[in-house]
């Protein structure tokens, strides 16, 4: 496991509530989370959504904790989406 996922792990099994500090989160936010993840339940995604002003939440069917290679497509499609919307906003042309 690579050091950054192990401290991912380590993070998730301390438990607790971090979503305090994500009400300062300003930057246009997209919290992609799967239906089936054993590590983090989707109210995870939804409090990490709602503690963040304005962000979106997509939940995606099926998906468990990584990413397998079936899904790849619709992950991206809400990135780009997300992300041509945030500079459309940020540039004034939304």
């Amino acid at each position: 496991m690579c050091p950054a996922g192990f401290n991912h792990t380590l993070a998730g099994a301390a438990g607790g509530d971090d979503t305090a500090d994500l009400v300062s989160v300003t930057a246009p936010t997209l919290v992609l989370h799967g239906t089936e993840d054993p590590m983090f339940p989707p109210a995870h995604g939804e409090a990490t959504a709602a503690a963040i002003p304005g962000a979106r939440l997509v939940m995606i069917e099926g998906l468990g904790h990584t990413l397998p290679t079936a899904l790849d497509a619709r992950p991206a499609e809400e990135i780009l989406r997300h992300t041509a919307t945030a500079t459309a906003t940020a540039t004034g042309s939304a």
